[in-house]
């Protein structure tokens, strides 16, 4: 009888064991926000080409369509150049660390995009932000906080709350991400206003997987204050291609 209370004693021993080094391996800890962050970071590539179709509409139902080209290198150089139709063919953006620049080719005229309230404005009268299209890395600019798990359109979700490092520099208060717990691709991101009331809301869709990165191919921005909404399809996408730098200066953008 001693020898089987032994036993049972040292098997209840091993099994605290287990648990108290199971619990503090890295795989049973909950992933904090700036590590969900930073994983969702590592899906984008390292550079990317892309022509994509851009609509726009409005409130009223009226709608607008542009096909834009892009090219991406890291978090710092974005280049996007609008293709059609006649109207805005040639007008060009060019994003470089934190400058950015707006070409006409009307005015045959590069203008720098300085203030935070001229980067909070409109692209193109589309409801994506010129800071939404720019460069830059939501790791850098963002501290996330893990809000909880939730199923968002039969995904399992991380649900992020972001808030801006720098708020000087950033258009927004504050933004709420869902984060899919498989792939570590956003699914939905609502945006807040400096009042802290909700601006937008982001819906990614239709991901691909090239050279081991999840692609997003479709992107909706609801405009909730406004009623508009703006939609953006890729058409074609390079992925990881060789691009100059000489590509992202003011010269280039003034090409057509």
């Amino acid at each position: 009888m001693r020898t089987q209370i032994k036993n049972i004693g040292a098997l209840m021993v091993a099994l605290v064991m287990i648990l108290l080094i199971s619990a503090s391996s890295p795989r049973a800890q909950e992933l904090t926000g700036d590590e969900i962050l930073k994983k969702e970071e590592e899906n984008d590539p390292d550079s990317e080409i892309s022509v994509s179709e851009m609509t726009i509409v409005h409130k009223s139902g009226s709608k607008r369509v542009r096909t834009i080209k892009a090219w991406m290198k890291g978090d710092d150089y974005t280049l996007v150049r609008f293709l059609s139709p006649a109207e805005v063919e040639g007008t060009g953006f060019l994003s470089v660390k934190d400058d950015d620049w707006l070409y006409l080719p009307a005015l045959r005229k590069v203008r720098r995009i300085a203030t935070k309230e001229e980067k909070g404005g409109s692209f193109m009268g589309s409801d994506f932000s010129i800071e939404d299209v720019g460069g830059g890395s939501w790791v850098e600019d963002y501290n996330a906080k893990l809000l909880g798990t939730e199923k968002y359109e039969g995904r399992d979700c991380y649900v992020l709350g972001l808030l801006p490092k720098k708020p000087e520099d950033i258009s927004y208060s504050k933004l709420k991400r869902w984060v899919d717990k498989e792939h570590f691709y956003s699914v939905k991101t609502e945006y807040y206003d400096k009042h802290g009331d909700q601006l937008k809301i982001m819906y990614p869709s239709e991901f691909e997987k090239r050279e081991g990165l999840w692609i997003t191919k479709r992107i909706e921005m609801r405009n909730v204050q406004k009623g508009s909404m703006t939609i953006i399809v890729m058409k074609e996408i390079q992925v990881n291609p060789e691009i100059p730098d000489s590509m992202f200066t003011t010269r280039e953008l003034e090409k057509r």
